[in-house]
Formats: C-alpha cells, structure tokens, sequence
C-alpha cells in the first residue's frame, strides 16, 4: 500500500512537472516584429546588396526578394529566396525558459533559430555565362533586440488572450491575431523597447559563395569563376531610430584575387521607412566608395528599397554608378 502511494504521488509529481513544461511552451515565430529586414546571403555573395554595410539584425524566418540592377551598359534582374531551417522543419515550438536560457545549449539553440539559408539567381550580362548562381548562410550570434528573450511580450500576449476569455492557442499556431482581441498595442510597444535599448549591438556573420554556370542552371555542365565570401556585421542603437553600422568582409578569400571590405554606416529610421547611407574602403581597387539606400515599408509585409552607390570597375577604370531597385516579402508581425 505503502509502495502504492508513494508511486502515485510520484505520478502527480510527474504529472505536474508535464503540465507546467507544455503550460511554458510558445511558438517563437508569433513574436517576429516588423524591423530591420536584413540583407540575402546570397544576395551578397553576387555582389548585388543594395549596400555593402550590412546590417547586424536577426533575420526574418522566411524572405523573398526580387531586383532590378543598372550599371554602365547592364540592366540585370534577379530573385532570391532565404528560409531558416528551424523555422521550416516546424522548430517554432519552444519551452520559454529553455529559450530564455543563458546556458551553453540555450545560446547555441538562439543561434540555430537565427539562422538561415539562401539561394539567389541572376542572369549572367557581363561575361558571357548565361546564369550567376549564388548561395548563402547567416546567422545572428548576438541579438539583445530579441522580443522573446528580453521583453515579456509572451505573457502579456497570453494574459491578454486569457483576460478576454479566449482559450489558449495551440502550439502549432504562428499567429495569434483573428481572435476577436487587438493586441496590436503590445506589439507596438515590445517594438519601441527593443528598438530603445540604446547602445546595445546586434553582432551577425555570413558566407556565400557565387559562381558562373555552364549552360543552364539544371543542366548545365557545371560552375566556373567561383567566389566565396565571408562577412561580419555589427548595428549599434544609439536610439529607438537612429543605428550606427559596421561591416568586413573577406572577397574572393580562397583565391589570388582575394581582397578586404572594411564600412560603416548610418540608419535613420521613420514610421514609414528607413534611410541607410555608407562609406566602404574596398581593397580590390583600394578606393573609398560611397552609397545611399532608402527602404520604404509597403502594406502585406513587403518593402521596396532603392539604392545608389559606387563600386570598383573592371581593370584599372574608374568607380562605375549602380542602381538597384529590391522588392521583399518577409514573414513577420506587420501591421
């Protein structure tokens, strides 16, 4: 009897401890705020960023960009598409303490879920090749902008839903908007805390690799010219809508050609968009090059961006003018 009891307290115990882990469980991508889109990994490694100071922010779960480009004598469109794995294999569902975690495993898992991958496509103007092809990986080391992880939109979202008598949403569930309860107001605020943790930095890193096809994309016979390039990236807030931006990156690092890329730059930003401009010493010309970009915010989680700035010419010529005019589609919390 004795034995009995004690195993049965022991599933209450059991029973308790279970209700209170799935009790703690949340779906991370409800909590994607409308900031800071950051740039295609494999958009850089084509070179065809709309800057080449890039900004340090966590990514968007999934991105898909099309783009015109100008230069002397081109005009080259493009698309791209970059997804996180965490977030396509369904990694949303999430314990928030094990989330909010400062231990190794935590940290490590916060990388994982800031972590994407890309693949971009452009057809080929300059060099005869009829595709450039390029593929990416980023990830976010240091994000103290995180909703999740340093503000308690997670539980005003849900004593917010409770308040109002609405049953819990379940796990699977990436939005919690639609159910009769505006919870615009504590998206908005989470979005001016994060944005208000004035001199904090968010510290992000990338590798992408570029190359020229032979014959088509899938039945070509092959990659040529390949260029693989490493970057780092750091935004510093200096106020909810000011940042202050800097970036290296490592051009064509696994051959003769390899070169520095050393920038940095400024943010402002309004209700309605974003101005961004930059100075870059590139040493495969070694010149400084100067750059502009706006990026305006559309309805439906879209944007435009429009830039202007210099870039090394062929041989010894001079800096040529790009322009480059994005169009983005981004999963977040938009209003």
């Amino acid at each position: 009897m004795r034995r009995l009891a004690g195993l049965a307290v022991m599933g209450a115990l059991l029973a308790s401890g279970a209700a209170r882990a799935q009790d703690d469980n949340i779906n991370l991508y409800r909590y994607v705020l409308d900031v800071d889109v950051p740039e295609s990994p494999a958009l850089v490694a084509l070179e065809q960023a709309p800057l080449r100071v890039l900004l340090g922010a966590a990514p968007k779960p999934v991105m898909a960009t099309v783009l015109a480009s100008a230069a002397p004598g081109a005009l080259s469109p493009g698309l791209s598409l970059d997804i996180a794995p965490y977030f396509l294999f369904g990694g949303g569902i999430r314990s928030l303490s094990s989330y909010r975690s400062n231990s190794v495993a935590g940290r490590l898992m916060r990388v994982l879920t800031k972590t994407t991958v890309s693949a971009a496509l452009i057809p080929d103007t300059t060099d005869g090749g009829p595709w450039r092809v390029g593929f990416g990986l980023r990830t976010t080391f240091h994000d103290p902008h995180d909703p999740v992880l340093n503000s308690a939109l997670p539980e005003r979202v849900a004593e917010e839903l409770e308040r109002h008598g609405v049953p819990r949403p379940a796990d699977s569930d990436e939005d919690v908007s639609g159910r009769g309860v505006d919870l615009s107001a504590l998206f908005d605020e989470a979005e001016r805390k994060m944005r208000s943790r004035s001199g904090d930095i968010q510290v992000s890193a990338g590798w992408g690799v570029s190359a020229r096809t032979e014959g088509g994309v899938f039945t070509g016979g092959g990659l040529r010219d390949t260029r693989h390039t490493f970057w780092m990236t750091g935004q510093a807030a200096l106020g909810r809508r000011f940042d202050v931006l800097a970036t290296v990156q490592g051009l064509d690092v696994f051959d003769s050609g390899r070169a520095l890329l050393a920038g940095v730059g400024v943010q402002r930003k309004t209700s309605v968009a974003d101005f961004r401009a930059e100075l870059t010493y590139d040493g495969t010309d070694e010149r400084l090059h100067p750059g502009a970009a706006i990026d305006v915010k559309l309805p439906g989680c879209t944007s435009a961006i429009a830039s202007l700035a210099t870039a090394p010419g062929t041989s010894e010529d001079d800096p040529v003018l790009r322009g480059q005019l994005q169009l983005r589609w981004y999963f977040a919390r938009c209003r």
